[in-house]
Parts: C-alpha cells; structure tokens; sequence
C-alpha cells in the first residue's frame, strides 16, 4: 500500500501537475515542478501516516518528502544535462525515450529506496505484498484489498492514458502541425491541329491542401482508444478490438495518401495498442 502509494503521488505529480509548457521548458519551471512534487508527496505521506498509525512524523514523512524531492531534482537536472548532449544527434528520439525510461526508473528505485530504509518496506517481500493486497478471497474484499486494488486500478490508469501517451510522442518525434491532404489532379492540354500536321502538349498537376491540425484531439482519441482496448481485453473480446483500428484507419483515409503521416499514423496507432493489450493481460491476470 505505501509503495503503490508513492508511486501514484509520484505519476500525479509528474504527469498530471505538468503542463506541456513546463515539460519543454523544464528549467525554467523546474521549482515549480518540485513544489508540486513536494506537496504531493507530502499529503501522501500525512494520510498514510494517519491511516497506518506509523511512529515518528519526522522519519516518516518529513525526512522521505526531502529526500524524494532532492533525488526528483538530482535525477531532472540530470536528464535536462543529457537532453542538451543528445539534441543535435540524429537518433535524437531514441535517446530521448531512453531518457525518459531512465528518468522513471531513478524515480521508481528512488521511492523504493526510501520505503526500504524509513518506512519499513520489506523489498524481498514486495511483490508477494502487493499480490495480497490485491487478492480477493471468496468474493468478499477485505478493506486493505480494496484500498490496493484501488490504488492499482489508479495507477494503470495512469500508465495507459498519460504515460503511454508521452511515451509515444517521443517515439514518434515531432511532426509538422499542418499536414498535406492529396485531394486530386488535373490536366491542361494545349491542341493544334493543321492540315498538315496535329500537335498536342498537355501537363498534369497534383494538388494538396494543407489543414491545419488540432494534436489535442488526436492525444484524447488515444487516451480512449486505449481505454477501450483495456476494457474489452477484460471482457475477453479480443476480435472487438479489430474493428477499433479499422474504424481509426477508416476516419484517416485521405490523410494516408501522405506517406510520412501514414508511417506517422501506423506506428502510433501500432504502439497504442500494443501497450494497450499488455495492460489488460496485465489487469487480467491480477484480478481475473
């Protein structure tokens, strides 16, 4: 419970609390970030101090906020040093994803660390912990089972809508806010036919029309996408989910003429849901 707690302040925090301003400029608004960290984690801490009857406020909350900030600013200056090596590279994308795979894991063992050391969390014992918070027994959910599990449920949710998210957007790079739409052709003939002789000249012209793209929307359609996918993984309707990308694929038609957008659009929506099928195996096979 302590453990899944923390990790939930830390993914509220980092991926709720920060804006896609603070991310690009993450320097700038790096206190910012911290003093959301620090309030998070510092409420998290107070409830479960109260719920779980722990002894010594300084040990158990005081000390673990600091020590959780200080290492979360260690491990951000660290990761912004890092982004300004990579930036000219040309796998700029690839290092960034292993940045940010690298950032949430410092951060993961960070929390581990200080559970361990000043909350008493048994880490050899963790996994089996976690197991039997979420376990039910007979249809009948104990009330430490139902505050994991609903911890859990919080944290996949989580996972699939924000950092899914992020992780894709990453992988994908950036991509250009007006995309070229194919729309057609035409050709121009210019005849001359005399008694002697016939000549003809013609020109043919493809044309696009460039529009405007609103990314919000198409974040939120991958929020959805992936949260219907989870549901239907648990409902066993693995055949529903085919549909889905056909749907998808069908509202895209004209856009898919455009070849970068259609390798853009193959390899989100392919990412999507891939993680999206291992998040409900994952849901599956905890509480089924």
């Amino acid at each position: 419970m302590i453990v899944l707690s923390l990790i939930l302040a830390h993914l509220i925090a980092d991926f709720y609390l920060q804006t896609e301003k603070m991310v690009n400029e993450k320097m700038k608004f790096l206190k910012l970030h911290l003093f959301h960290h620090t309030l998070v984690t510092a409420m998290t801490l107070c409830m479960l101090y109260y719920l779980l009857g722990l002894s010594n406020f300084s040990i158990s909350v005081l000390l673990p906020t600091v020590i959780i900030v200080i290492f979360h600013a260690v491990i951000d200056l660290a990761k912004i040093y890092a982004q300004k090596k990579v930036f000219h590279l040309k796998q700029k994308n690839g290092w960034n994803l292993a940045l940010f795979v690298a950032d949430q894991v410092f951060h993961l063992f960070t929390i581990l660390a200080v559970c361990y050391f000043f909350l008493d969390v048994n880490l050899s014992d963790l996994l089996e912990t976690v197991l039997v918070s979420l376990h039910m027994k007979d249809g009948v959910i104990a009330e430490k089972s139902l505050i994991g599990s609903t911890l859990f449920i919080m944290i996949m949710f989580i996972l699939t809508t924000s950092v899914t998210g992020h992780f894709i957007k990453i992988l994908l790079g950036s991509l250009t806010r007006h995309l070229s739409l194919f729309e057609g052709k035409y050709t121009l003939r210019d005849v001359e036919i005399t008694a002697t002789s016939q000549k003809s000249l013609s020109e043919e012209y493809t044309y696009m029309v460039m529009k405007h793209q609103d990314l919000s929307r198409g974040k939120v359609i991958g929020y959805l996408e992936r949260l219907l996918v989870v549901a239907l993984i648990l409902m066993g309707s693995f055949p529903a989910v085919g549909f889905i990308v056909a749907a998808k694929s069908l509202t895209r038609f004209k856009q898919l003429d455009d070849r970068d957008w259609a390798e853009y659009f193959l390899l989100g929506t392919l990412s999507s849901f891939l993680f999206a099928i291992l998040y409900g195996i994952i849901l599956k096979i905890v509480f089924f």
